[in-house]
C-alpha cells in the first residue's frame, strides 16, 4: 500500500459542481485487497457516478453532510454523518449530496470471490528472524 503525506486537496468535478478530492491511501502492491482509501468534500449539488465496470465494492462513510445512492431501480438509499452505504461489486448508479454539502470516506476494495482467488501472503520478517 502507498500511504499519502500530501497535504491539500485536488478540485474535481462532481456532476455539476466541484469538489475536493484526496487519495489516502493507493494500491501498490501486488495481491492487495484494497483499492485505495479516498476523502471527499462535497458542496451541495455534487454527483459520484458508482460503476460497476470497475470491479470494485465500495464502503462509503459519511462523516458529516447527507448523501444518497440513487440507482434508477428503487427508491434512494440515504445516509447520515456517522452511517455506510456499501455498495457491492456490480452495484450502478451515482451518489448525490442531499441537502447540502457532505464529506465522505470511500473504501475500495477488490470484491470477496476475486480477493479469495489471489494466492496467500506472508508477512515479511525482518532479516534477523529469517
Amino acid at each position: 500500500m502507498i500511504v499519502s503525506t500530501a497535504t491539500g486537496d485536488v478540485a474535481v468535478v462532481a456532476g455539476p459542481v466541484r469538489a475536493k478530492w484526496q487519495s489516502l491511501i493507493r494500491r501498490g502492491m501486488l495481491y492487495s485487497e484494497c483499492e485505495g482509501v479516498e476523502y471527499w468534500d462535497l458542496p451541495a449539488g455534487s454527483v459520484l457516478p458508482v460503476r460497476a465496470h470497475d470491479g470494485t465494492e465500495e464502503a462509503v462513510l459519511v462523516l458529516s453532510g447527507a448523501i444518497a445512492l440513487h440507482d434508477g431501480q428503487s427508491p434512494p438509499t440515504p445516509a447520515g454523518p456517522g452511517q455506510v452505504l456499501l455498495l457491492p461489486h456490480g452495484t450502478e448508479g451515482e451518489l448525490r449530496t442531499h441537502g447540502g454539502a457532505c464529506t465522505l470516506v470511500v473504501v475500495r476494495a477488490l470484491p470477496g470471490p476475486l480477493a479469495r482467488r489471489l494466492p496467500p501472503r506472508l508477512p515479511e520478517l525482518p532479516a534477523a528472524e529469517r
